[in-house]
């Protein structure tokens, strides 16, 4: 056994405790070394870290640049779709009901960047003459279609507004012309023509087809006294005849009455869609994927010369309406001037200062509390970060905890969209039971999402549903989900301004704007249920033609004032005279087309024609005018006269023709004898 004595001259010992004894004294030096390095990567992680920052607030702005160019431009899009709605509803659009709508639209202040709406009417050759004297007869006698020259078709410019000086420079001009007659400016020969042939093609229906927009192009709005001729595009969506068959590319080309379409000039465009959250940004738009000064339409920073290389840019490609655009994005000094240089500085200098007058122990201790302190502010800031977001959300957000049995919900947050939305404070509601707060979730359907939403943790996207209470009512769109922690987070808009954007959309589409008749399109869809239905129970139906007698006098003589509240009256008393189950619709002009679904004989159907023949024929009383009228109606009756709705459409026709022929202000049910009117 070693005694003590030997053990504490263990020489092995000894030179262990020396080594560490000459390692103590370096001891300062490492600390500087340690410390110098921990300084520098200190130095390069503040500095990494300022510019992360960034680089997403510089990505977060680009984000949001292009979704605003994408959006807006859908947008526009809609527009036209309103217009082409408008011609399929009517028979015709005159100039005034297009200048009517288009002023209805007010561009300037719910579309800015627009420059305007226009109708393109194709004009065979041999018509064209015709054509120029029909315009200048509405008033303007110096209206042509130029570019002068005889080609086998023209597109002529008829309609346009606003029509204001720039404007009225492509009033009559000849789109389709630019690949035989190219204009300076446009960056290749035939863009317009091109563009509007393949917006012609992809058509499918008459209210449907896609909207297309052309190359980079020169308008003829820019002026000579322009300081800066701008880039230019334009958008088009086709015309169909109304009621023609468009199933086939050959039906469409067949069929092809013009183009509604748009004209933007570039830079005015951006100037209204980009707003503050884009300065410090250089933003170049291209036309295609080629990147070049051909095809620049718009560079926000074209003035500033002399800037030095920038720290950030990115290129994105934007989906417009099927047409591609190229954006380049640069920051500026202005942006980059944001980056934090002085913080990656103090943390280099306090860092050298701690290394040199803390010992290792003191610099372990403050390197602990230091990382510490800076988890603590991540984990803060991440916090503060997400309660911010939360609260300035614009949708509405409410997030809820569970029952055991996932039965019932009590709110634990709402966010200020979610108080301005359901008009409560957030005080009232946290810690309450949804169904005390908001009574019509069970009625409406959303309770039974959660239910589902929490036992299956799948997120669902809840459809548009209707909601009231005491306090709110309208259409809602909510997505829901599960969170890992259990508690369950709604989101969701209040989507009642759309919907009835939306509900008006169909209303246009499918009624009379005049007399709020049915229009074609709808009284067609309920001959064809009217007639299935009689099909299938064996009964009868009868279809009438009704066209007013002597209207044209009244419209010609007293104007198109009094002969709209002449409309308006006759199709009041043409409902009077129907049962509830008639269907009355205006199909254009002075005709009328009247649906009765069920009759028992010919005569139920003539009873209820001379109703209206002796109801119109009684004086009108408008505007101090005593006016006369009466009608002509024509009777088809199903099965004995058609078994589909071209048949009873017809037939009712040559019938009506015949109470004209025979006389005016009398019923005429059709015979197999009656022919068609010549």
């Amino acid at each position: 056994m070693i005694s003590p004595a030997h053990a504490d001259y263990d020489p092995s010992r000894l030179a262990r405790r020396s080594a560490r004894l000459r390692l103590i004294r370096f001891l300062p030096l490492l600390v500087l070394a340690v410390s110098l390095i921990v300084t520098h990567q200190l130095w390069q992680d503040a500095r990494q870290n300022a510019l992360q920052a960034l680089q997403a607030d510089f990505d977060s702005r680009v984000h949001e640049a292009a979704m605003h160019v994408e959006q807006r431009m859908a947008n526009y899009e809609q527009v036209l779709r309103g217009i082409k709605g408008l011609f399929a509803a009517s028979v015709s659009v005159e100039r005034d009901e297009f200048h009517a709508y288009a002023n209805a639209l007010r561009l300037k202040e719910n579309y800015p960047g627009v420059q305007g709406v226009g109708f393109s009417l194709i004009v065979p050759q041999q018509q064209k003459q015709r054509h120029i004297d029909m315009i200048r007869k509405q008033g303007f006698p110096t209206y042509t279609i130029h570019p002068e020259g005889e080609r086998e078709i023209y597109t002529s410019v008829i309609y346009l507004d606003p029509f204001d000086e720039r404007n009225q420079r492509a009033f009559g001009y000849d789109m389709y012309s630019d690949l035989e007659i190219p204009r300076d400016g446009d960056t290749a020969p035939g863009l317009r023509r091109a563009a509007m042939e393949r917006a012609r093609d992809s058509g499918k229906a008459a209210i449907s087809g896609k909207a297309v927009i052309s190359g980079k192009v020169r308008l003829l709005m820019e002026m000579e006294t322009d300081k800066h001729a701008q880039a230019g595009f334009l958008m088009y969506l086709p015309i169909y005849k109304n009621g023609a068959s468009l199933d086939t590319l050959a039906e469409r080309r067949a069929n092809i009455a013009g183009w509604v379409y748009a004209p933007f000039r570039m830079d005015n465009l951006m100037s209204n869609i980009f707003d503050d959250h884009v300065a410090g940004l250089d933003i170049e738009i291209y036309d295609g994927d080629e990147l070049s000064g051909r095809t620049l339409m718009h560079d926000s920073n074209r003035h500033g010369a002399g800037i030095p290389p920038p720290l950030l840019r990115t290129v994105r490609s934007l989906d417009i309406v099927g047409h591609q655009w190229t954006m380049a994005i640069h920051s500026l000094p202005s942006f980059e001037a944001q980056l934090d240089r002085e913080k990656p500085q103090i943390v280099a200098n306090a860092a050298i200062g701690v290394g040199l007058l803390l010992t290792l122990l003191a610099w372990l201790l403050v390197r602990d509390w230091q990382r510490n302190l800076q988890t603590a502010e991540y984990f803060a800031e991440n916090e503060a970060r997400l309660k911010e977001m939360f609260e300035h959300l614009n949708s509405g957000v409410a997030v809820y905890r569970a029952s055991p049995d996932g039965r019932e919900f009590t709110i634990t947050a709402f966010n200020h969209a979610a108080e301005r939305i359901g008009k409560i404070g957030s005080a009232e509601v946290i810690g309450r039971n949804v169904t005390g707060v908001f009574p019509g979730v069970s009625k409406m359907g959303l309770l039974e999402a959660l239910r589902r939403v929490w036992q299956s943790g799948a997120a669902e996207q809840f459809p548009v549903s209707f909601y009231q209470d005491d306090r709110v009512s309208g259409w809602y769109e909510n997505y829901i989900f599960k969170l890992r922690c259990g508690e369950i987070v709604v989101i969701y808009d209040d989507v009642t301004e759309r919907k009835r954007e939306e509900d008006r959309t169909h209303y246009l589409a499918h009624y009379d704007a005049l007399t709020h008749l049915p229009n074609r399109t709808l009284i067609t869809d309920r001959i064809r249920q009217a007639l299935a239905k009689a099909k299938r129970d064996k009964t009868r139906l009868a279809l009438m033609f009704a066209d007013l007698d002597k209207f044209k006098p009244v419209n010609d003589e007293l104007g198109h004032d009094i002969g709209d509240l002449l409309l308006q009256e006759a199709a009041k008393r043409l409902q009077d005279c129907m049962r509830g189950s008639d269907t009355a619709a205006r199909t254009g002009g002075d005709e009328f087309i009247v649906l009765l679904p069920v009759i028992e004989t010919e005569q139920d159907a003539a009873m209820v024609a001379e109703k209206i023949c002796h109801a119109l024929d009684q004086p009108f009383e408008l505007a101090g005018h005593r006016l006369n009228i009466s009608c002509s109606i024509g009777v088809a009756v199903y099965p004995e006269h058609g078994n589909d709705e071209e048949q009873l459409i017809k037939h009712a026709d040559i019938a009506m023709y015949y109470a004209k022929q025979s006389g005016r202000n009398n019923v005429k049910i059709f015979r197999a004898g009656m022919q068609a009117k010549p």
